[in-house]
């Protein structure tokens, strides 16, 4: 079991992390959460504006598999 914990190093599934990012309510602005992170408070580095948005991720990325019921 050593090798297998070794060479895992993603999410469940096959799944591959990607970016996740945040739009500013006010101006509009896109902002990475890697980039939110190293700010010291929430805001936009742009307006100042603290709501943020959270963009979800298009319906076609990743591998869809259909199940079909028994």
């Amino acid at each position: 079991m050593e090798g297998f914990e070794s060479e895992y190093t993603g999410l469940p599934y096959g799944i591959k992390p990607r970016q996740v990012y945040y739009v500013c309510l006010q101006c509009g602005r896109l902002t990475s959460k890697d980039e939110m992170d190293q700010m010291p408070n929430i805001t936009c580095p742009n307006c100042g504006y603290r709501i943020f948005i959270k963009i979800r991720a298009p319906p076609h990325i990743g591998n869809i598999r259909k199940v079909y019921a028994v």
